[in-house]
């Protein structure tokens, strides 16, 4: 896990005062971390503002992932009509009686 900006790093990121980032804050364009004690920024948030796209997987887990859907989505379309069986026959079931 990445570690949490200050004001300061931020400002020295971005190559401004301090004060501008305090600007920002109040304007709404940065949000800092709630909780803290302290001005703390997410590299993620940063990385989002700054337009960065951060991928969230590698290209290997999202394929191993991509592919565990699928098999859930196969799995789940053999329950559905199981079901869909099981249903016909009990309601055929009660009108026989």
């Amino acid at each position: 896990m990445e570690r949490l900006l200050t004001k300061k790093d931020l400002a020295e990121k971005w190559q401004m005062s301090e004060q501008s980032i305090d600007d920002y804050r109040a304007k709404g364009i940065i949000t800092a971390v709630k909780g803290l004690a302290s001005v703390r920024f997410t590299p993620q948030h940063i990385a989002e503002i700054e337009g960065i796209k951060l991928e969230r997987f590698s290209p290997l887990e999202r394929r191993r992932l991509e592919i565990e859907n699928e098999k859930l989505k196969l799995q789940l379309s053999k329950a559905e009509e199981i079901i869909a069986k099981v249903q016909t026959l009990s309601t055929g079931h009660i009108y026989l009686k």
